[in-house]
């Protein structure tokens, strides 16, 4: 009898440290056995373990056993400041409330859509209302897949690793897509040789304990994807013992997912080097936290020194120190060695002034993290900003602002890319008995997958001039209401639209009826049912 225990969404470090120091490290190869290391070693350091051991592992600080040769033990301190960088930058990549936008291709001729009686064509019309579904079907996806929250991890575990990796996977009972993010160092991926962003297959993998005869045995359960000569993708997925990677049983034969590529997502950092992965800022970062962390620990050990000042007893007779007591109050009695000289207790103490000196270096030290980061040195919670505006705030806020535009560019691409994906595994599974989607808005995107993602900051924006701004620019003909309202930040806009135009038709209608004005009220009557999300 066989039995699987510990199935564990995501292996911890630990675990997959232990992994890779086996035949699977064999099969791994060099290069990527090393990345895994050093994606291993980022998380353990994140996770507060800042001190090497005996052996060259990272340990917590109160692992660590006190250093031979000393009558002391040092203080074993770690501040984790890193950790809190790394938290920090994540949110301002992507605790914005981010939006999806799907452009609509201009069908009609540009001259018709400038003219006053401008109505649009069926064909536009089809046009309008398939980017509309598509749009609002993405949106769905977020929220049934509480994108906004994991993004903000995702984030966090593209920071440590350099890169994470988003699965895309289908529930056939419930007939929803499911969009499953992993970290990197559970991921072993397989691109074609000619060009490395070509990705042919990949492996993902997690530790489990499998029972064999009444006996757990560490293993590996391996989910393979790959593609066949022809561009066709398969899944299979297996459990491997660990030590000699035998098989141990077959969870799925190798079958076709009906797609021609492979569903896994990648989000990089840098999207040009990938034998960067591992050398980011978060090395940079490493390094001058571990300098906090030592000064702290000499810090805490000289105020200790100072508190408890070494005691110099001169002249007494052999044995006057052994029942000397160091406590408040305490009561000493000496006796001198000989006649000539009396015995003498004298504090020591030192005389270098450390203290403001330790100050300077640790906000120098300080401020480089903050620097390497891009973050300014201020938690945005704590400032006013009522008395800030927008100019301020971009300018107190540029490093990070910029850095974090420029990991935009990665997230926005790559994010539609997820989206694109996806809807192209719903279309080849529209037809399944369990599809929780709406199958005609399906079919009708097509192949035209195009959609932009939306960027904010997490900054409170001064929506007052920027709505000043956009009415400006709409009454002079500048920008449309559609266009003020995507700015803004409106999710589903065409949706608001008609909201908006709902909520205008009936407060005339209301209008209308208070002063008995019949004439207004067949007119808005049928102005209501005729109005078009189109005409804006």
């Amino acid at each position: 009898m066989t039995k699987i225990f510990a199935d564990r969404h995501i292996m911890s470090p630990d675990d997959m440290n232990a992994l890779i120091f086996n035949a699977y490290r064999q099969a791994l190869g060099k290069e990527t056995a090393e990345r895994i290391s050093r994606q291993l070693d980022n998380y353990d350091y994140y996770a507060g373990k800042q001190h090497r051991d005996e052996y060259g592992r990272l340990v917590k600080a109160n692992e660590l056993p006190r250093p031979p040769g000393l009558d002391y033990d040092p203080t074993k301190y770690a501040t984790n400041y890193f950790k809190a960088i790394v938290d920090r930058k994540a949110r301002w990549q992507m605790g914005g409330k981010h939006g999806i936008s799907v452009p609509r291709r201009q069908i009609d001729p540009i001259e018709d859509v400038l003219a006053d009686d401008y109505e649009p064509s069926d064909e536009q019309r089809k046009e309008n209302e398939r980017a509309e579904n598509y749009e609002r079907l993405l949106y769905q996806l977020w929220d049934e897949n509480k994108m906004r929250a994991k993004l903000v991890q995702a984030a966090r575990d593209r920071l440590i690793a350099d890169r994470v990796v988003c699965v895309i996977t289908y529930d056939d009972r419930r007939g929803k897509l499911r969009w499953i993010f992993r970290p990197d160092y559970e991921y072993i991926p397989i691109y074609s040789e000619d060009d490395y962003e070509d990705l042919i297959g990949a492996n993902l993998v997690k530790p489990v304990e499998y029972e064999i005869d009444g006996e757990e045995v560490p293993a590996l359960r391996i989910q393979k994807y790959s593609l066949d000569d022809a561009g066709n993708a398969f899944i299979e997925e297996a459990i491997y013992r660990e030590s000699d990677l035998e098989l141990l049983e077959t969870i799925q034969e190798k079958a076709p997912l009906g797609l021609d590529f492979i569903p896994i997502q990648e989000f990089p950092v840098n999207e040009l080097i990938t034998q960067s992965l591992g050398e980011s800022e978060i090395s940079a970062l490493r390094e001058q936290n571990d300098i906090l962390n030592q000064m702290n620990e000499d810090a805490i050990d000289s105020l200790k020194f100072e508190m408890f000042e070494i005691l110099a007893v001169t002249n007494a007779a052999p044995g006057a120190t052994d029942n000397l007591q160091v406590a408040p109050g305490a009561v000493v009695e000496i006796q001198s060695q000989g006649d000539t000289k009396a015995a003498d207790i004298k504090r020591v103490s030192g005389s270098f002034g450390w203290k403001e000196a330790f100050k300077d270096q640790y906000a120098r030290v300080k401020g480089a993290m903050h620097e390497i980061s891009g973050l300014p040195q201020i938690v945005p919670q704590e400032l006013n900003f009522g008395g800030l505006n927008g100019e301020a705030l971009q300018v107190l806020f540029h490093d990070i602002i910029t850095d974090t535009e420029e990991h935009w560019l990665s997230w926005g691409y790559n994010l539609a890319e997820l989206h694109e994906k996806s809807i192209r595994y719903l279309q080849a599974r529209v037809n399944r008995p369990s599809f929780s989607y709406d199958r005609d808005v399906v079919k009708a995107i097509g192949n035209d997958y195009a959609n932009e993602m939306r960027f904010q900051l997490p900054l409170p924006d001064n929506r007052r001039e920027l709505v000043e701004l956009l009415d400006l620019e709409v009454a002079a003909g500048f920008e449309s209401n559609k266009g003020a309202m995507e700015r803004l930040g409106v999710e589903n806009v065409q949706a608001k639209l008609q909201e908006i135009e709902s909520e205008r038709n009936k407060r005339r209608f209301n209008s209308a009826v208070s002063y008995g004005d019949d004439d207004v009220f067949e007119q808005e009557n049928t102005s209501s049912q005729d109005v078009k999300p189109e005409e804006e």
